[in-house]
């Protein structure tokens, strides 16, 4: 399937041409900010944990294509392990039958849904 054309920057001014919202410059600038600001500290330390990195390693290894295109009938590399029911709701951390192995689109677009959801 052919890509849509580049477009600029999302970052007023920028004249970059990219084909994600912000040129990579910006994308770096973004994330720390939202890092900084908006990220939650007790997450980000359970994310950069090593039995975090050592569940989500065996989860790939077990369910390596994303399990959302699967059930559309694509094959399609995982690359992204996620919480079906989130933490913030309940969900437990490191629990294997909690998880789920999706590719970037698809945990972009749920974790999109789960931002709808709560307002945020």
């Amino acid at each position: 399937m052919p890509r849509r054309p580049p477009h600029p920057c999302g970052r007023p001014g920028c004249r970059e041409l990219t084909h994600t919202r912000y040129c990579p410059t910006h994308t770096a600038e973004e994330n720390k900010t939202y890092d900084k600001h908006h990220r939650d500290k007790e997450l980000k330390r359970f994310y950069n944990s090593q039995p975090w990195e050592t569940l989500r390693r065996q989860k790939l290894a077990k369910d390596p294509f994303c399990e959302d295109c699967r059930k559309g009938g694509t094959l399609v590399k995982a690359t992204m392990v996620d919480h079906i029911k989130e933490i913030k709701d309940g969900g437990e951390r490191l629990d294997m039958d909690n998880l789920q192995s999706l590719c970037h689109s698809c945990h972009s677009r749920k974790s999109l849904k789960e931002r709808n959801r709560r307002g945020v």
